[in-house]
This record gives structure tokens, C-alpha cells and sequence, in this order.
């Protein structure tokens, strides 16, 4: 306004000069290194999964008959291009969504923790109210102390979950897990949106963690030395590839 007007323009113009020399200052922005230790349950029985001609599909199959089990102790890459029916090969196998025909048998004293890669619906809980629907015993420091450790700033904190980015998801989700009791882990692509200190973090801890792991992963260098076996999903799927 002042440069526009006569009377105070030299003032204004010889203040912008002043200001265009200086250096702006950045603030670092908080970026908290994030921690994940899984926390290791009940010891189950020997059988985690076993499948007895299940083929899975929404309508057409996706699979051939699947037979195959899977018992304590394994951690198991799941692999295969996008779109052959690995989310609903897992999902079928944890009984959330039914299977066409044949059946999954669940082992005894399972405490599955199930990280799923996209959750739909417009979810307007904050990431504080999210854990505590999880976790009703804890305080709010407690609950704030845990999404911190996860790597998330005090702004993301106390943010609705649906406005954060894929990766501040992943960890709010990623909180839910290592704060219960699990003995395996079944996870569908947890490395996506997740930035690199986040992925590390994350191979670490499965790779310290004492249960079972199923994982869905696209990426080699992650789970190669992470895993002790590799499912290839493309050779029991019916789709064209």
C-alpha cells in the first residue's frame, strides 16, 4: 500500500531493498525419527494357516485351488505383479472377505496384526482419537508419546487422519501394531508412502520381531533379508498375466 502512494513510496521501495539483502532465517521443521518395536504375544500353536482348495475371487476366480500351510516360525515374502489377488488372497485368509469355494483354517491362540494398505472412508477422527478407539486405557500423554514415537509431529498429532499424506497414515496405522500384543503380522505393503528413515526403521523391527510374518512387498532389497521364504503369487492365478 505504501509503495503505491506517493508520499511514502521512497520509504516503502528503500525498506524492500533493506529486506530483499537480508537472509531468510528457516525454522528446521520437527521431523521425529520414527521407532517401531513390535511387541511379541502368546506363543500359538504350531499351524497359523491352512487351506484346503480355497479359491478366492469377488465373482470370477482370481485363484486356482490353494493348498498350502503355513506354521510358526516362517516369515514369507508374498510377491506377484499389481491386480492377481494377493490383498484378497490375505483377506480371504483372515475371513474377512469369503472365498469362492474351499476353505481356511486359522491355528490355535492367533493374535494377528493386520496392517491393511489403503483404509477407505472418510475417517474424521483425529490420529489422537483414532488410538484411543484402540486403546481406551491409556492417558493422553500416552497416546501422544506412542504417535510420536512413530514419527509423527504434534501438528499431524492433532490432525483428522484423512488430511495427512499416505506415509503419516501408514505410521498412525503402523502405532495401532506395535502397541498390541501380536504374535504374527500379516502386512500388505506397509513400505508404501513411507519415507526412507521410516522404511528402515521398519525393516529393523521385523526383522528383530520373534513372531510370524506374512508380507506383501514389492520391493527386494526390503524384504530379502527379512523373510526366510517367497511365495510367488503369479503361478496360482488365474488372470492372464
Amino acid at each position: 500500500r505504501n509503495k503505491a502512494r506517493v508520499s511514502t513510496r521512497n520509504m516503502a521501495m528503500s525498506r524492500q531493498k533493506k529486506l530483499d539483502k537480508m537472509d531468510v532465517i528457516e525454522l528446521a521443521a520437527e521431523k521425529p525419527k520414527p521407532e517401531f518395536n513390535f511387541r511379541y504375544g502368546r506363543t500359538p500353536g504350531k499351524m497359523l494357516f491352512e487351506t484346503h482348495d480355497l479359491v478366492i475371487g469377488y465373482g470370477e476366480p482370481l485363484s486356482k485351488p490353494l493348498n498350502f500351510y503355513m506354521e510358526r516360525g516362517q516369515k514369507i515374502a508374498l510377491v506377484g505383479t499389481n491386480g492377481i489377488g494377493k490383498t484378497t488372497l490375505l483377506k480371504s485368509m483372515l475371513g474377512l472377505i469369503p472365498s469362492l469355494s474351499g476353505s481356511c483354517d486359522q491355528g490355535e491362540n492367533l493374535q494377528i496384526g493386520y496392517f491393511e494398505q489403503e483404509v477407505k472412508g472418510d475417517n474424521k477422527n483425529t490420529c489422537i482419537e483414532e488410538l484411543w478407539q484402540e486403546f481406551p486405557s491409556y492417558s493422553q500423554y500416552e497416546i501422544r508419546s506412542a504417535l510420536a514415537k512413530c514419527g509423527l509431529t504434534t501438528k499431524h498429532i492433532e490432525s483428522q487422519v484423512r488430511v495427512l499424506s499416505g506415509g503419516e497414515q501408514a505410521k498412525v496405522r503402523l502405532c495401532k501394531l506395535v502397541n498390541r500384543d501380536t504374535n504374527i503380522l500379516v502386512l500388505d505393503e506397509p513400505t508404501n508412502h513411507l519415507d526412507v528413515d521410516a522404511k528402515d526403521e521398519l525393516k529393523k523391527a521385523l526383522k528383530e520381531y520373534r513372531g510370524s510374518l506374512l508380507l506383501i512387498c514389492h520391493e527386494p532389497e526390503f524384504y530379502q533379508d527379512v523373510v526366510n521364504e517367497v511365495w510367488d503369487m503369479s503361478k496360482w492365478t488365474t488372470k492372464v498375466l
